[in-house]
């Protein structure tokens, strides 16, 4: 068994691992790199495997760090079956179509080349095959497949994977607990070895039961001021959550004001999935919510078009923006930002991680000027961050899963940028007395060898 890491290493983007095992090469996701100068240029580089030769593609959950390359994987050869829970599917579907759609609209203006066609999106989705929680499934010869409950978005997955007598674990991104919308992540009673996100792992979120009152009081202040408030968001979970607490604040201030505009068609799309998977949603919100109205969408204005999105300019203040993408690095909240940052009155929320190189980590870090299409825009806004919005478990929570699972021989950590993966990797030794690796890129273990030798393939332009 031999795992090889091509992605999301000593950082927190471009997910994708190789497994080669019994014969079969298994992929482990396949997402966009993202924020930093050389992301696209990583985007467009060549795979360190050949993908006519994989037998199967896993997918843990639809964020576009996790599913951004399948397409690419399927246009430069890949034939096989990818697995995914049924959710995961559906919101790769609308996640892809509308990356893709962007990179048309950018790779017109600029007059570069397109990463993959829209065809090349179907032909993707074509391949799904969609597994439900708890079911052990063969993908390959010899390989067997059980998705767990991660609570990290709808339909996220930690996949449990068994072949030549091991069974490796890899947690994709593990939930924020207590979640509004989700149940907690499952637990894994035993496995030979661990791949773990690390996004947060040297952190301890805010206490989520203060994130409603945080909310309100920043509501609140947008009123006094009569401004703006921007809410970067992203389409899948973050948005629901944050459609969820406004329907709790607008039923406790009878909600004269302000005008709340969900300004994201994705998310609009997204949002229907959710409705039509309820039993992926936690038993709580589904016994408050018999009647399955788990976001109060009358209380937002949705603008689909890019008229409708342009008129929220002349609707009065006070008014909530909610738009993508999540990092400003792309969507709607950029022509947002650049009307409405540079007055005092007006706020922007982060409430969701931002990777090191997008707008929002910049902004978050408190830079007083910002460049948007081209222009200077000075940053007199506010700038807040809600922590406890974050779908990503933190260090209490990942060292209490790990804890609870027997017989590890050890624990890869990815998906976080390096100071959080070391601080983690330190807690884990300490706290629970397993061995530790932190995967560089182009990394590779043989972990069924008596000296689990590491070996290393650079990737092109990596």
């Amino acid at each position: 068994m031999r795992l090889s890491f091509f992605g999301a290493c000593r950082e927190v983007t471009g997910s994708n691992i190789l497994l080669e095992t019994s014969g079969q090469k298994i992929i482990i996701e396949c997402g966009f790199f993202q924020g930093g100068g050389n992301s696209e240029e990583r985007n467009f580089a060549p795979f360190m495997f050949n993908p006519a030769s994989c037998n199967a593609v896993i997918v843990g959950h639809a964020h576009l760090d996790h599913t951004g390359r399948l397409p690419k994987l399927v246009q430069d050869g890949f034939s096989s079956q990818i697995f995914a829970t049924a959710p995961t599917k559906e919101l790769t579907e609308l996640v892809l179509e509308d990356a893709q759609k962007l990179m048309e609209e950018e790779a017109e203006r600029n007059g570069h080349k397109l990463l993959y066609s829209k065809s090349a999106v179907a032909k993707t989705i074509d391949k799904f095959t969609t597994i439900p929680y708890n079911e052990r499934v063969e993908i390959s010869k010899n390989v067997y497949l059980t998705f767990l409950n991660a609570g990290h978005i709808l339909g996220s997955a930690i996949s449990v994977i068994e072949a030549e007598g091991e069974k490796l674990v890899y947690t994709s991104d593990l939930g924020n607990t207590p979640s509004l919308l989700l149940d907690e992540p499952e637990n894994v009673t035993d496995c030979d070895y661990i791949i773990c996100e690390s996004t947060y792992g040297g952190r301890i979120h805010e206490d989520t039961s203060k994130r409603q009152q945080a909310l309100a009081e920043i509501i609140n202040g947008t009123v006094t001021q009569n401004g703006i408030l921007l809410i970067p968001s992203f389409a899948i979970e973050r948005t629901q959550e944050l459609l969820h607490d406004i329907d709790h604040f607008c039923t406790i201030n009878n909600c004269q004001k302000p005008t709340f505009f969900l300004d994201s068609p994705l998310a609009e799309k997204v949002t229907a999935v959710f409705k039509k998977y309820p039993k992926f949603l936690s038993n709580k919100l589904r016994h408050e919510h018999a009647d399955y109205d788990f976001f109060g969408l009358d209380r937002v204005k949705f603008t689909t078009s890019v008229d409708q999105s342009k008129e929220i300019e002349s609707a009065p203040n006070p008014k909530i923006i909610i738009a993508g993408s999540g990092m400003m690095n792309g969507g709607r909240i950029l022509h947002h930002a650049k009307r409405y940052l540079s007055s005092s009155k007006n706020s922007l929320l982060i409430v969701g991680y931002q990777a090191k190189g997008t707008l929002g980590r910049r902004l978050l870090e408190k830079e007083p000027q910002v460049v948007i299409f081209g222009q200077n825009i000075p940053v007199n806004a506010k700038v807040r961050a809600i922590g406890s919005y974050s779908a990503h478990a933190d260090s209490p929570q990942i060292i209490d899963w790990i804890s609870k699972v027997s017989n590890v021989k050890k624990v890869f950590l990815v998906h976080g940028e390096n100071d959080q993966s070391v601080i983690l990797s330190k807690l884990i030794r300490k706290k629970i007395n397993i061995d530790v690796e932190i995967p560089q890129q182009g990394e590779s273990f043989n972990l069924t060898s008596s000296t689990q030798e590491k070996t290393f393939k650079r990737q092109v332009n990596a």
